[in-house]
């Protein structure tokens, strides 16, 4: 009898020893803004993919709340998420949070469709030059003060969707709009007219998306340090860049 239950216990203990604990989750707090993140594409979008892989190379899962864009803030803020994405880093953002490096870099260019504007100006040296053009903008862009200052001639739109059906009825010349959003919005909207769409060589800005960690989650700081080497560790390899060209092949190499 001694030897059954002896038997017995080995083998629960040999069992146990098999079972492997599932890695911890962290929380994570982001809106939907497609292609970079998104609860209905594949992988949550190409950024929120990003940033899962670097948390899986560094031992942990990831659970995505999708809030409003101040909620997703608050809840960092809060503790109640370890970080927010993507977002940009800046001064007054970084007063309340701390930013990893760049997971991605994206940039604003003036898009034009093909068929309605024969000759854009591809070679433009300064903004001076594009007076004589019709721009598309939305409230509270960053770039509104800057063409204010060249004078060019700015209309307003409801949205990137309008955008690039005003450039498509000639109604717009040109207008800015991030590469991957405008290739996933030509996609999306307008399949048959998307390869009709050109940009103008010239990026308008440099911008890092990031994660914007909370001072307040449990264990921040060791979680962070954990992301960074894991970050550093694929950028190396390349996997970083792999799921960018996975996402974005006609974009690559990544910016």
């Amino acid at each position: 009898m001694r030897g059954i239950v002896f038997s017995i216990c080995l083998l629960l203990a040999l069992a146990g020893g098999g079972v492997r604990a599932a890695p911890p989750v962290v929380e994570l707090a982001t809106g939907d803004w497609p292609p970079y993140v998104s609860r209905v594409m594949t992988a949550d979008g190409a950024f929120a993919d990003m940033t899962r892989q670097v948390f899986r190379r560094a031992g942990y899962q990831v659970h995505f709340n999708y809030l409003s864009w101040p909620m997703a803030e608050e809840m960092v803020r809060s503790g109640k998420a370890l970080a927010a994405l993507p977002y940009r880093p800046t001064p007054e953002r970084a007063r309340e949070f701390d930013f990893s490096d760049p997971i991605m870099r994206t940039g604003s260019y003036f898009f034009y469709y093909k068929p309605k504007l024969k000759h854009p100006p591809l070679g433009y040296q300064s903004l001076d030059e594009l007076r004589g053009y019709r721009i598309g903008v939305q409230r509270g862009f960053w770039y509104l003060p800057l063409f204010q200052q060249h004078q060019l001639n700015t209309l307003y739109t409801d949205d990137e969707v309008s955008v690039l059906k005003l450039l498509r009825l000639g109604l717009l010349d040109l207008a800015p709009l991030s590469r991957e959003r405008a290739q996933f919005l030509a996609h999306a909207v307008m399949p048959e007219q998307e390869n009709q769409f050109g940009y103008l060589p010239a990026s308008l800005d440099d911008t890092p998306l990031a994660l914007m960690f909370s001072r307040r989650y449990p264990e921040a700081g060791r979680l962070k340090q954990d992301f960074a080497r894991a970050l550093a560790a694929m950028r190396e390899d390349g996997s970083l860049q792999a799921i960018y060209q996975r996402n974005f092949p006609e974009l690559t190499p990544q910016r």
